[in-house]
């Protein structure tokens, strides 16, 4: 009985947690994020925003959610983060398919970067299905990154 009450607590007290990764990567295997920090010194501590979209499978409010979504970095990301557009339905992207588990029309992929490597992952999926409400698109997008970069 004890055990089964200090295991309930335990998963209350992780579910009431914020924003936490949703996958944990090295990235000492992911050749994009090493070729990113190697760019440039001002990416050894600057995290990534990926738009990724399904160019297959493009949905008819996608193109509407990517501008907001450029819109949103400009307003409270610009110094932060920076942010790659990229079609994984395209060949050369399998890689990355499989590492942020991309399935959706478009996902967005915030990869925190600490010290020349990523610290784990945090993926929205189907943003487009809030353009018709910009306030709850804006804050649902800001709370989720600002949560995860700060955790």
């Amino acid at each position: 009985m004890f055990k089964q009450i200090i295991l309930i607590g335990f998963a209350v007290l992780l579910s009431n947690s914020t924003a936490k990764a949703q996958y944990i990567d090295l990235s000492g295997t992911n050749p994009f994020i090493r070729q990113y920090v190697q760019e440039s010194p001002d990416n050894w501590n600057k995290s990534i925003l990926f738009v990724f979209y399904d160019g297959n499978n493009f949905c008819e409010t996608c193109p509407k959610a990517i501008e907001m979504v450029y819109d949103l970095y400009a307003k409270n990301f610009i110094n932060r983060l920076n942010i790659f557009e990229i079609d994984y339905s395209k060949r050369s992207e399998f890689d990355m398919r499989l590492a942020y588990n991309l399935s959706q029309p478009l996902s967005l992929v915030v990869v925190r970067i600490n010290d020349g490597l990523s610290q784990g992952y945090y993926k929205i999926d189907n943003p487009q299905y809030w353009i018709n409400d910009p306030f709850y698109f804006d804050e649902k997008i800001t709370n989720a990154i600002n949560g995860f970069l700060l955790m």
